[in-house]
């Protein structure tokens, strides 16, 4: 292969990547009133479903253990866009809580990293891209 072809699509591959949700850096959404008092879900697997439908979330409290994958499950099928949903950290100092349904617009996939305290919050938004968002929560625990 071309060295300069190679090279070419490498940036071009890094550029789609990170466009995914550049659109939703200046959202900031209200915070939701807390239902649960305690996080759900399976902490080693924890799934997330975004509906963009009806823009709610199942598991707005969701546990996680550290070193596992938080799996943003887009629904319903065939009706969402590459790029189309965004998590977005609120604390700039959790970036690792940044993704967007892209390359997949099925999913966003979070890792959580193992240096995040156990028994953490962590606040993030899901931003759509017609602009609404809500605002869901992450419980860190080990």
């Amino acid at each position: 292969m071309n060295t300069k072809l190679f090279y070419t699509l490498c940036a071009s591959l890094l550029l789609a990547g990170g466009a995914g949700a550049a659109w939703a850096q200046e959202v900031d959404c209200q915070p939701i009133k807390i239902k649960d008092k305690e996080c759900q879900g399976d902490r080693r697997y924890p799934i997330v479903t975004i509906n963009t439908e009806t823009k709610k979330v199942d598991r707005e409290f969701v546990c996680a253990a550290r070193d596992r994958v938080i799996e943003f499950r887009v629904v319903p099928p065939g009706k969402s866009d590459f790029g189309s949903v965004a998590v977005k950290a609120k604390d700039e100092l959790n970036s690792w809580l940044i993704g967007a349904n892209f390359p997949s617009k099925m999913r966003v996939e979070v890792r959580v990293p193992m240096w995040i305290k156990r028994g953490t919050i962590h606040h993030y938004n899901i931003v759509f891209e017609d602009g609404t968002c809500i605002d869901p929560r992450v419980h860190v625990e080990d």
